[in-house]
């Protein structure tokens, strides 16, 4: 079975990578880089590339890091704060650590998801800026339907997961 510790390792290694991706388009890009593009795919946002490099890679970092954190953090909050389905059957005594480790690892799965979206929009958007200036909208479309059916699937698999057992 996964840990969560496994998924914070696998978060830090997207970490990684994520500063290396920036690090590597850093010097590429030219001074101004486009960072937000319309439905067209045309640029309508920019930035320095400093300023970019720099915005984007804490997003990567810190967004997938905020959904780990949400998985450590629900076994110190107040119960009411955390909405589940079924809460009462799952948080019983007999049950809550084991589905609180599950929320914990459900939610490290997700920071994962995360990453690896952001890490993939972001190279959209470096090599919009090193090519043509146009987002490349299939590859985006793509990239949002997988990161939108695993949301759908993961949501699901939650869903599931805290059901609660017919007897």
């Amino acid at each position: 079975m996964i840990r969560l510790v496994h998924l914070g390792i696998l978060n830090g290694l997207l970490s990684v990578v994520a500063v290396f991706q920036n690090l590597y388009y850093w010097q590429h890009l030219p001074q101004r880089v486009a960072t937000h593009f319309g439905g067209n795919g045309i640029a309508d946002g920019w930035m320095d590339r400093t300023q970019a490099c720099l915005t984007m890679g804490l997003f990567q970092i810190l967004m997938p890091l905020l959904f780990l954190g949400l998985g450590y953090w629900m076994y110190w909050v107040p119960e009411s704060l955390i909405n589940l389905p079924n809460k009462a059957y799952w948080f019983h005594p007999d049950r809550k650590q084991e589905s609180l480790a599950s929320l914990a690892r459900l939610m490290g799965v997700f920071s994962i998801a995360i990453g690896l979206f952001m890490l993939g929009i972001n190279h959209l958007t470096f090599v919009a800026n090193l090519g043509d200036g146009r987002l490349p909208m299939l590859y985006f479309w793509i990239l949002l339907g997988l990161f939108l059916g695993f949301t759908t699937l993961w949501v699901g698999w939650m869903l599931i997961r805290f059901r609660v057992a017919v007897r």
